[in-house]
């Protein structure tokens, strides 16, 4: 079915998490320890320098690596990492929530975050 999008072979990969999709949400359903997911953005508005505001989910730290992303052109991309990390000393719950918000102070563009604890 592939071939009908591409004159080019396609081979799938060995592996596929559900960490490694590009979905605008963050969601982390066993978190041990920490993982680090990778995101891609589009730039589909003006030029503009954007930074990173993280609400924590509780009991996890969450880093974002560059805080800032600097959009010279529309259309351009650019790659970003999240680090997620069990804090050590929180109680396992259910489901807690956070959020990225990538802003320039006039456009506002959120993430939401979810992670469970490994129990």
């Amino acid at each position: 079915m592939l071939k009908a999008f591409s004159d080019n072979p396609y081979k799938c990969p060995a592996s596929v998490s559900i960490l490694d999709f590009n979905y605008p949400s963050i969601t982390v359903p066993n978190l041990s320890g920490s993982v680090t997911l990778t995101r891609r953005v589009k730039n589909v508005g003006f030029p503009g320098i954007y930074a990173a505001h993280i609400s924590q989910p509780t009991g996890v730290s969450v880093t974002v690596e560059p805080s800032i992303l600097k959009f010279s052109r529309i259309g351009e991309e650019k790659k970003f990492k999240v680090t997620l990390k069990a804090n050590t000393n929180a109680e396992a719950k259910d489901y807690v929530f956070g959020q990225l918000i990538w802003t320039d102070d006039k456009h506002h563009v959120r993430s939401p975050i979810v992670v469970a604890a490994a129990a």
